[in-house]
């Protein structure tokens, strides 16, 4: 038989450790759902943008093909969606409060949109209604202790 050799330790700077999650942040299978969710709401504003353009109807916060509105506006319907994918990758502590915000701002650009000549605002309301619906089950996935105080119990 031969005797068996220890492997060496690996170098200390190349092992990747991860922090402990903190009260109030989610786990990380909730935080990604939390940000696919908010990312497939940001890409359904960028479809409602290329539809209002391809079919020449206007949104509120796009205003007609000929005679646009500043870029600023534009990007209005954007400012939640995105605001809330990039807190998530940060790890921002209680999110699902924050996508709830985020839902509210979402609801009132479809709110501003009623009477428009595309109905826009129909699928502007089923985007606000995914994200209060991901919020919503993101309260799950909330850390509820800070580790060392569950693993005390």
């Amino acid at each position: 038989m031969e005797p068996t050799v220890p492997l060496p330790e690996p170098p200390t700077d190349l092992v990747r450790t991860q922090r402990p999650l903190q009260r109030g942040e989610l786990t990380q299978g909730w935080s990604t759902a939390f940000w696919l969710g908010w990312v497939g709401i940001t890409a359904g504003f960028a479809a409602i943008w290329y539809s209002a353009r391809v079919t020449g109807m206007a949104t509120w916060w796009l205003g007609p093909e000929t005679a646009p509105r500043f870029i600023v506006v534009c990007l209005i319907p954007f400012v939640a969606p995105l605001a809330l994918s990039l807190m998530t990758l940060s790890h921002r502590p209680w999110m699902p409060r924050w996508g709830l915000l985020g839902a509210a701002i979402t609801a009132a650009v479809a709110t501003l949109d009623i009477g428009g000549p595309a109905r826009y605002f129909a699928v502007e309301y089923v985007l606000a209604a995914g994200g209060l619906l991901v919020s919503l089950a993101a309260i799950a996935g909330l850390v509820r202790d800070a580790p060392s105080q569950a693993a005390s119990r």
